[in-house]
């Protein structure tokens, strides 16, 4: 008799909706499908295979890995959930009445997991396949059941007396951790320009120590920076608005001020450290350090792992950390942006109260691309793609939007024309977003958790996984409140007044043009604007 597992997810991934949350958790559920086969027999018909269970134990694995010729190998545990999936009682299965049939007999345990929300995405970083990695570890330790009415003899009778009672058969698999941004709207007609909400920044802006440009002038400037709240990776563009203004600037040194030009770089930046990042633990509820590696090690390791805890890796890890970065602008556009020879965007508040200044704004639609082809990537750190902003115990993954304006002053008393390039970093956050679509809903049968019997060999849940991966998730319908989300793609009804039966109908359609992005900066002025939704 053999007895062999397999793990079926109810669905191919686990996607977690929003930012990582502490106090969320997610479902991973579907079913540990046991496969009886009745042996082979010299004299007779196949004999009746049974089986006791004692324990079906799931445990799902997290683990983070960093493997560079720098660092050499580092890895953490993320977490380890345990469940035991079998009743307390064990529980008889049998093939009998398909022995003949020469296919296996399926039972299929039906389970559902809790997994934390604040987990990072699976993700494979560098040529040496390190990165975030979630396991699902399945054990069933089982008894073979003898069957003293069947004279038959199998060879497995040979053995017998050398076998232990209990029995264990192990599997594990793969488990894909997505994390997804749910969009306010999405128009199926505008793939680059979603409407997300926006964050506003306050910008400290730097300067060189050294500058001969007054200082009294650039303290006065007010900035701020806003951009989407996400950032959709699959798109190519995203809005950025600049605003200045200045604050306190006396009205005759209003009129001396000057803005050339501006010059914006998008860039990622990626860092790989050999330890935790100092309060990681303490703000995330990682397995403690007693259970991390070396101490308990990984259950699946990197293939390197043994070589580097060895000592024969070693050598080559000198430092703690390593980090890159790149441009992932279009090739061939430079970001900069040339604003007139005559811009002085403050002359207009020369006398006028500081409360009632206007701000200049600058708003851009800045594109970008997924791979970048200038043959400088680094090494260890394979091609350069976009990858979405993470931030995990060894891995880091940031994006910035960096920004040089080009300032000129008319000093009074000699007309001598100073410049100087101030300069900030706007942080960004790009991610994947959920994919719009009409979801729908279909009746199934309430499932249990005791063992299911299928007689055919093929799972015995087939329906499950077109349900499950139609469902929206809870924060995608409810608020953190509870109060349910307005859908804003599905229009409401016009109103049709009541009207009497001799009455003509009449009918009225509303008709809107989308008004075109045009790519480049536009100079305006605005009210202040600290947030949009």
């Amino acid at each position: 008799m053999s007895v062999s597992i397999d793990i079926v997810p109810s669905a191919d991934s686990i996607d977690m909706i929003g930012d990582a949350d502490l106090l969320s958790n997610y479902s991973l559920s579907g079913h540990v499908s046991v496969a009886l086969t009745s042996p082979y027999t010299f004299y007779g018909p196949r004999r009746t295979a049974r089986a006791l269970l004692h324990s079906v134990t799931l445990t799902f694995e997290g683990q983070s890995e960093v493997l560079t010729p720098q660092t050499g190998y580092s890895a953490v545990r993320l977490c380890a959930e345990t469940q035991e999936i079998l009743p307390a009682e064990p529980v008889e299965i049998t093939n009998e009445g398909h022995e003949d049939s020469g296919k296996p007999c399926y039972w299929n345990v039906l389970f559902n997991m809790s997994i934390p929300g604040w987990l990072p995405p699976s993700a494979v970083y560098g040529i040496e396949g390190g990165g975030v990695r979630y396991t699902l570890f399945a054990e069933v330790k089982y008894t073979v059941i003898c069957d003293s009415n069947n004279n038959s003899f199998t060879l497995s009778d040979l053995c017998s007396p050398f076998r232990s009672r209990m029995r264990s058969v192990e599997t594990q698999k793969l488990i894909s951790l997505r994390r997804l941004i749910a969009p306010y709207e999405d128009s199926p007609t505008d793939q680059n320009m979603v409407l997300q909400p926006r964050v506003t920044f306050l910008i400290n802006a730097k300067y060189p120590k050294n500058t001969n440009f007054p200082i009294d002038i650039l303290s006065t400037l007010q900035i701020l920076a806003t951009v989407p709240e996400h950032i959709n990776i699959e798109h190519h563009i995203f809005p950025l608005t600049i605003r200045m203004r200045t604050e306190g600037l006396a009205a005759d040194k209003c009129k001396r001020v000057k803005i050339d030009s501006v010059s914006i770089n998008v860039v990622q930046k990626e860092n790989y450290r050999r330890t935790l990042t100092e309060g990681y633990h303490r703000r995330h509820p990682m397995c403690p350090p007693q259970d991390q590696p070396p101490h308990v090690p990984l259950r699946d390791p990197h293939p390197m792992a043994a070589l580097y805890e060895s000592g024969l890796g070693g050598y080559v890890a000198c430092s703690r950390s390593v980090s890159r970065e790149f441009s992932i602008l279009p090739l061939g556009i430079s970001g900069s942006h040339s604003l007139g020879d005559n811009n002085y965007p403050f002359a207009n508040d020369a006398g006028t109260p500081a409360e009632h200044r206007t701000w200049y704004t600058l708003e851009s639609s800045l594109p970008f691309v997924h791979h970048v082809t200038d043959d400088k990537t680094v090494e260890w750190g394979g091609s350069s793609i976009i990858r979405p902003s993470v931030y995990s115990p060894l891995i880091s993954i940031l994006h910035e939007a960096v920004v040089e304006l080009s300032c000129a002053y008319t000093i009074p008393e000699t007309d001598e024309i100073v410049t100087e390039r101030i300069f900030f970093s706007i942080p960004l956050r790009f991610q994947y977003f959920v994919p719009y679509t009409q979801l729908s809903y279909s009746a199934v049968a309430p499932s249990g958790t005791m063992p299911t019997l299928s007689g055919s060999p093929g799972p015995s849940l087939p329906s499950s996984k077109s349900y499950t991966s139609s469902l929206p998730a809870y924060s995608q319908l409810f608020d953190r409140n509870g109060d349910p989300k307005i859908d804003h793609n599905t229009p409401l009804p016009l109103y049709t007044p009541r009207i009497s039966p001799n009455a003509s109908s009449s009918s009225l359609s509303l008709d809107s043009d989308a008004d075109s992005d045009s790519e480049g900066i536009e100079m305006r002025e605005l009210d202040p604007l600290l947030s949009s939704r």
